[in-house]
């Protein structure tokens, strides 16, 4: 007999109660093969957990890597829910610790070459990327000897190698070319990586505008990251702001307990007092029914409220979003979110457009261990007027684009997203913008995607 495990959502772990991961029991669902426990933990959670668990097929190769079981049972529509070997390993980078010289990557691609260069979206401060002189705008052609390609790109960038050669790039935009420069040569460090990047004060006639640079939605180890997520709202606050900007333009997602604090901060007060519906999330049938009669609609694994009493409520009746097609996930669900409460204004690009999300199941309580970790697409998010299945992304108020070969520093007024947001609170309108003629495609950062899905601790079951 299952049974619910109530979680409490601000709960850092993202492991499930100590006994979410037993394994079934039942002899006619034992799979066989050499990885038949770690592959039979899987099916057993999938088939409880999965937001298609109805489609989950009865027959699947059981002798077949997990990797590739677990990817032969998921639904075909499906391409969100990921599998990872290293679940120790997963857990850390949830907490913002992660293997990395400290600098953000966007790859990009002219047309008619499958050579990849990066371009440098922002740069961790304290990191040896940042101590080595990296900046936001500059170009790497190639990693440790190696050209990046399109077979290669996320290879080489993300691979675990300490020493890492960045063979920098220089562009020339008469020939719109990048001719090679110089070799920096940087040791990666197990760095833990505040998502607050930037925080300042516009004084703009007689607005106080607030800024904020958000990287993703973490709580950090003990929550440190969301303390220096209250921090930053407490020195807006005490600036006395009148309008804010929240900039997520490069935020791929992450805990939706991170969002709901942020949420929390930003709605108005009166709001956040009367704990109104932030979002609710919707399961497969047998596990939304299951949550309903154990602990009725109104379960806090089914609606996600503002806080009554959050660390800072700044009070204001508009917030400015800044956002591209690399915004997904709980960026999406923060500016949805608040859309029934406020005067929300989206500006820059179509969102990404996920509006489902995962729990983190591990078998790390199992005895012996299975180091894996999965994050099956577990429920889709509405907000609380009911809406959700934006597959096209969120669509901004005023389109607004960058060209990340010449681009202004994190935080510039002169920022072209940053000064549309300063245009409007100023005048209340926005002058016509032209779309740019980018000399580059971008192309699409799996690994980041994945490190920002929407996550949340899941109900519990033995």
């Amino acid at each position: 007999m299952r049974k619910l495990c109530i979680a409490l959502l601000w709960a850092l772990l993202l492991i499930s109660c100590e006994d979410n991961s037993t394994l079934s029991t039942d002899t006619d669902d034992v799979l066989v093969g050499p990885y038949e426990r770690v592959n039979n933990w899987i099916r057993d959670n999938m088939e409880y957990y999965y937001f298609w668990n109805s489609r989950i097929p009865d027959s699947a190769p059981s002798d077949s890597l997990p990797e590739q079981f677990y990817t032969s049972i998921l639904d075909a529509s499906d391409s969100f829910s990921r599998i990872f070997n290293d679940a120790e390993g997963y857990l850390e980078s949830l907490q913002g610790s992660e293997l990395s010289t400290g600098l953000s990557p966007a790859f990009g691609l002219f047309t008619g070459s499958s050579n990849v260069f990066i371009i440098i979206e922002y740069v961790y401060p304290g990191t040896p990327a940042a101590n080595a002189g990296l900046k936001r705008g500059d170009i790497i052609l190639g990693i440790n000897g190696f050209q990046l390609t399109t077979l290669n790109y996320i290879e080489l960038f993300y691979s675990e190698t300490a020493s890492t050669s960045y063979q920098m790039g220089v562009y020339d935009s008469e020939s719109n070319s990048i001719s090679q420069g110089n070799v920096i040569t940087l040791t990666k460090e197990q760095l833990s990586l505040d998502p607050i990047l930037e925080t300042k004060v516009f004084n703009v006639d007689n607005n106080r505008v607030g800024y904020i640079f958000y990287a993703q939605f973490l709580r950090g180890e003990n929550d440190n990251f969301i303390e220096s997520m209250n921090n930053a709202f407490k020195t807006l606050l005490d600036s006395s702001v009148t309008d804010l900007i929240v900039d997520l333009r490069y935020n791929p997602g992450g805990l939706v307990t991170a969002a709901q604090n942020m949420a929390g901060m930003i709605v108005p007060i009166p709001n956040a007092q009367a704990q109104d519906v932030f979002i609710r999330y919707n399961y497969n049938q047998e596990l939304q029914s299951e949550i309903i009669r154990q602990e009725g609609e109104n379960s806090e694994n089914i609606v996600i409220r503002f806080k009554r009493s959050p660390e800072v409520t700044l009070g204001l009746e508009r917030v400015y979003f800044l956002a591209t097609q690399s915004s997904a996930s709980a960026s999406e669900l923060l500016i949805s979110g608040l859309a029934p409460y406020m005067d929300v204004f989206s500006i820059g690009e179509n969102t990404f457009g996920k509006f489902y999300g995962s729990f983190v199941l591990t078998g790390l309580a199992l005895e012996p261990a299975i180091n894996y970790a999965i994050t099956p697409v577990t429920f889709k998010y509405e907000n609380a007027v009911g809406f959700t299945d934006f597959s096209d992304g969120l669509t901004p108020d005023f389109f607004v684009e960058e060209n990340l070969f010449e681009p202004f520093p994190i935080g510039d007024e002169n920022d072209p997203l940053i000064s549309t947001a300063l245009e409007h609170i100023l005048t209340g309108n926005v002058s016509a913008k032209s779309k740019l003629s980018k000399p580059y495609t971008l192309l699409p950062n799996p690994i980041k995607i994945q490190k920002g899905n929407v996550l949340d601790i899941p109900t519990s079951k033995n």
